[in-house]
């Protein structure tokens, strides 16, 4: 396959072209010495499922996808040639950069990011042995891919992968995102600039202030406006520091910002955690349920893991963002409930991006046939339909744990 050929071919547009033209004579040159792809052969592909974890059933469906494409020489060639951008070109580009391969169908298309996750099992699992990373820990990370293939199943009716789970799954492979019990965690996060963290030397007490310039709405949740209506009652945040204080507006650890200001003596208030400072990031992936037990051991062997091999990142806390942190959870669901639970552990702030809440209790395609057929089935599923029928709307979050005051589950900022 030429690379003009593949252009034609797949459609690129000139600025995808653009982007992967570069590296197009080192593709052709890696995939003409590699004669085939081994990625695409049964035997490897069933050696490294088990890795992945993948029921047997949904393997036979990609090999029997896998069999399609292998029947075009064009797309085996993209195979190799996006094989090459992603693990082996010099200036190795990311998924969601690679032009999206618009003329397959779910099934193939599926099966082509899921072959180009797999392909760099080895790599991952020789990155392991040579760090010295436990083989459990190893284990239990790449099998994540599982629960994207099973999730590609129950939206699609085919087990595969998408391109953007493809680049969730770079950390996995590179090293970057660990399993370690009931969730996963990445070492290498600094702390978002939304909020700045101070501790009372004598009292213990911490106590969260809002990042300057930040609008907020009357509750003092993040003011959006595709959500809240006008500006009527939204205030601005303000955060100033002299050399012997700091004055600004306050977050509960509940999750809210307050629009009266504090001022802090600082010498009395120490700064903890700010914007840049090294954190833990959590994941929380869909693998059962996140009780306080499972998520309390998941912390306690990310703090040991991270402090055996990540010494250097001394990190000062655990940091989440995520749809399951949105506050509004308090109004609508049962106080033994996990996620509450799980809220309760930390310290809540707001933060932007747009909640994932509606897609992930009800499914990918939940929010287009409208609030009548969302599907009702759990109790999770009944009180979120609720709150949006009488017109909530779900919204991000985000938390912090001190390292210092684990263990998980101690509920360290609402006494």
């Amino acid at each position: 396959m030429t690379f003009a050929r593949a252009i034609t071919k797949f459609g690129f547009s000139e600025d995808e072209t653009a982007l992967i033209a570069p590296d197009r004579d080192a593709a052709e040159k890696y995939f003409s010495a590699a004669g085939e792809l081994f990625f695409l052969k049964d035997e490897f592909i069933r050696q490294y499922a088990v890795w992945a974890a993948i029921k047997p059933e949904h393997l036979e469906e990609i090999l029997q996808a896998k069999a399609i494409l292998e029947s075009d020489a064009d797309i085996v060639r993209l195979l190799g040639y996006y094989y090459h951008l992603l693990y082996r070109a010099e200036k190795k580009l990311a998924p969601h950069q690679l032009p999206a391969v618009k003329r397959l169908a779910a099934a193939e298309s599926g099966c082509f990011y899921f072959l180009l996750a797999l392909a760099a099992y080895p790599d991952a699992i020789a990155l392991y042995q040579r760090k010295g990373y436990p083989e459990n820990v190893l284990q239990d990370t790449l099998s994540d891919v599982s629960v994207w293939v099973e999730h590609y199943k129950n939206q699609l009716g085919f087990a595969g992968l998408t391109v953007r789970i493809l680049g969730w799954l770079q950390g996995h492979i590179l090293g970057e995102t660990f399993r370690l019990g009931r969730l996963q965690f990445k070492p290498h996060l600094k702390f978002f600039d939304r909020v700045e963290v101070y501790r009372n030397v004598n009292t213990g007490r911490t106590v969260a202030l809002s990042a300057a310039g930040i609008r907020y709405n009357r509750q003092g949740l993040l003011y959006e406006p595709g959500i809240d209506q006008g500006e009527n009652g939204t205030w601005i945040s303000a955060l100033q520091h002299t050399a012997s204080s700091v004055t600004g507006n306050p977050v509960a650890p509940e999750g809210y910002a307050k629009s009266e200001q504090i001022t802090f003596d600082t010498a009395e208030w120490k700064k903890v955690l700010a914007g840049g400072d090294p954190v833990i990031d959590i994941h929380i992936p869909a693998i059962g349920p996140m009780t306080v037990e499972a998520c309390a051991d998941s912390a306690g062997r990310a703090a040991d893991f991270m402090k055996k091999f990540f010494p250097e990142l001394k990190h000062r806390a655990f940091s989440c963002e995520s749809w399951l942190l949105d506050n509004q959870f308090e109004q609508i669901l049962p106080p033994a409930s996990n996620i509450l639970l799980f809220q309760r552990a930390g310290y809540l702030y707001p933060f932007p991006h747009k909640s994932e809440a509606v897609s992930r209790i009800f499914g990918e395609n939940a929010e287009t046939p409208g609030l009548d057929s969302l599907p009702q089935k759990s109790s999770m599923q009944k009180a979120a339909a609720d709150f949006l029928i009488k017109g909530g709307t779900f919204r991000n979050g985000a938390m912090f744990l001190l390292m210092e005051d684990l263990p998980w589950g101690s509920n360290p900022y609402r006494k």
